[in-house]
């Protein structure tokens, strides 16, 4: 082929194959779930950068606390050098110049002084408040609420790990070795919900656990004993206030037959008896002169209770519990009896809810989400019903990316999501804090999977435990900030 010729070809090519660049579609041609064909664009093959990671510099150089020399002061203060503990001091100091404030209905920020004013008191011998931090995966593992729990009991008092479930579902956590025996089966108000169950008594969890079937599932000729055991043990990795308890609560109800106890203190038996027997939900309490290190539960019945957590604190301070869901899009308030759940709440003394979900909703892309903003604010009106006193934060949802290419870009519906959460937040009359903004805004969870070391996974939707501290660090130095000013106001 004559070189005129040639040219002739390859310049034909090149315009068909700019032609199809041009009409081909931009999100690609979806062949089946796991394959989508795409065409290199003429910025691409240009070499043009058509995606901009967000810039989180600063956030990098402002969170000492990632470093692991001050994680493990925090794990242990009285054995750190004074130079750790003065870099956390500073560290504190540099990140009130770079806080994310927490956002409130019609701009008001003394939306939260009520509870600042309990949480104040909490100081005094004999008083108390709780926290309880609901969440989706994001804060599985107690990965953000640890930090958040270890910085205000150092502020306010406290100690412990506060509410655990009966039996850990997904089995790893930061602060307590959990384990059980295998024959519990647990039954959620979320997730997958078990349609075979009769009644909504769920509790403050959102979930509760047997260690036997329902009467109405066991065999009328055969009369069974079943058998369960419980273990707690202290985490290594815990910090040093979550290690640190006087108080031991075991929550239970729905007990048709006699339950004999065993609970055992380091190995040697602390207290055997029969647990009451009863329709509603009882508490049985025990008391430590010194923290065990380890404690085992043991339980012997013809019929399982419904057991509802296990809460292990201080007489005194600030309780805050860590309760992951993983699936969630926290809407299950409204499928849980509300006349267990106040009575809990009350019981436990809680004044405020920290709640952070949104991300499960995410993969589910919507025209709009006018309808999870609905939702989510029967679930505040539900609470709010319930609790008129209690003091409610929304966390919105945090950056995730879909990749698309080469490239990973935030999700198009998020920030729609993001809105929603905070449309539901203000007209429930509660705080909202954007997540989604304070870590970077659009296309940030790339910048957080690449940092040097990584603050997320490579999933690009979950923090890693560095990146949940940072996140922790600065949620709380938002909370602390507008606490400051209430403080300040009464002077």
């Amino acid at each position: 082929m004559k070189p005129p010729k040639i040219l002739v070809f390859v310049s034909s090519v090149l315009a068909i194959l700019l032609a199809v660049s041009i009409v081909f579609p931009k999100e690609g041609i979806r062949i089946n779930d796991h394959i989508t064909l795409h065409f290199l664009t003429l910025g691409e093959i240009l070499g043009k950068d058509t995606v901009q990671y967000a810039d989180i510099s600063g956030i990098l150089s402002s969170s000492v606390a990632i470093s692991d020399s001050a994680y493990l002061a925090m794990l242990d203060p009285d054995s750190a050098d004074e130079m750790v503990l003065d870099t956390i001091r500073a560290n504190a100091d540099s990140l009130k110049l770079k806080i994310h404030s927490i956002e409130y209905p019609g701009g008001d920020s003394t939306l939260l002084y009520p509870f600042y004013r309990k949480m104040r008191a909490a100081k005094k011998p004999g008083r108390s408040l709780r926290i309880m931090h609901y969440g989706d995966s994001q804060i599985e593992g107690d990965r953000m609420t640890s930090l958040i729990r270890y910085k205000l009991q150092r502020q306010f008092g406290g100690s412990g790990i506060g509410m655990q479930p009966p039996v850990q579902l997904y089995g790893y956590q930061l602060s307590l070795i959990h384990t059980a025996s295998d024959n519990w089966k647990r039954y959620t108000a979320f997730g997958k919900v078990d349609s075979t169950l009769n009644h909504n008594r769920y509790g403050m969890l959102g979930s509760f656990a047997r260690f036997s079937p329902y009467p109405d599932e066991m065999d009328d000729q055969k009369e069974q004993e079943y058998e369960a055991w419980i273990s707690m043990e202290q985490s290594k990795r815990a910090y040093q206030l979550t290690r640190i308890f006087k108080k031991c609560r075991l929550y239970y109800g729905n007990a048709s037959q006699p339950v004999f106890y065993e609970l055992y203190s380091n190995g040697e038996l602390y207290d055997a008896d029969f647990l009451e027997v009863t329709e509603k939900f009882r508490v049985k309490n025990w008391t430590f002169a010194e923290t065990p290190e380890q404690l085992e539960f043991r339980f012997k019945s013809s019929c399982s209770p419904d057991f509802y957590g296990i809460a292990l604190d201080h007489d005194r301070g600030v309780a805050v519990d860590n309760v992951a869901m993983r699936g969630s899009a926290g809407l299950f308030f409204t499928r849980v009896d509300g006349e267990m759940l106040k009575e809990m709440y009350d019981d436990l003394q809680f004044k405020l809810l920290i709640l952070q979900f949104g991300g499960n909703v995410v993969p589910y892309i919507s025209e709009n989400y006018v309808y999870y903003e609905r939702w989510f604010y029967r679930e505040l009106s539900k609470l709010k019903s319930l609790m008129p006193d209690l003091s409610i934060i929304v966390i919105g949802v945090a950056d995730m990316s879909v990749r698309e290419k080469d490239i990973y870009t935030t999700y198009p519906n998020l920030e729609h999501i993001r809105d929603a959460l905070k449309n539901a937040a203000f007209r429930a009359d509660c705080a909202f804090w954007d997540m989604y903004s304070a870590m970077g805004g659009k296309n940030s969870m790339p910048s957080w999977v690449f940092a040097r070391p990584s603050l997320a996974s490579s999933d690009f939707v979950h923090f890693n435990e560095r990146g949940a501290r940072v996140l922790a660090e600065m949620f709380y130095n938002a909370f602390m900030h507008d606490y400051n000013a209430y403080v300040s106001s009464l002077e």
